[in-house]
């Protein structure tokens, strides 16, 4: 579980430190981005909380894409 989604690292509204309470925890847990290519299309299920399922698209043969060299 390297990922996390996890406040305790951040500072307090005040400015301090907040001392970790536990280690992480499932629910706080965050994915690496699935970095979408273009391609014949490939997605991957994703279980997440409460037994629900996610898409994760790896690859897409369609979409909405921007290229920063072509304005």
């Amino acid at each position: 579980m390297g990922i996390s989604q996890d406040n305790w690292h951040k500072r307090r509204k005040t400015g301090g430190k907040r001392n970790p309470i536990h280690k992480k925890r499932k629910h706080e847990l965050g994915r690496p981005s699935a970095n979408t290519k273009i391609g014949p299309k490939r997605i991957h299920l994703v279980r997440c909380r409460g037994g629900n399922i996610k898409h994760r698209a790896l690859r897409l043969d369609t979409g909405n894409f921007a290229w920063a060299s072509e304005g």
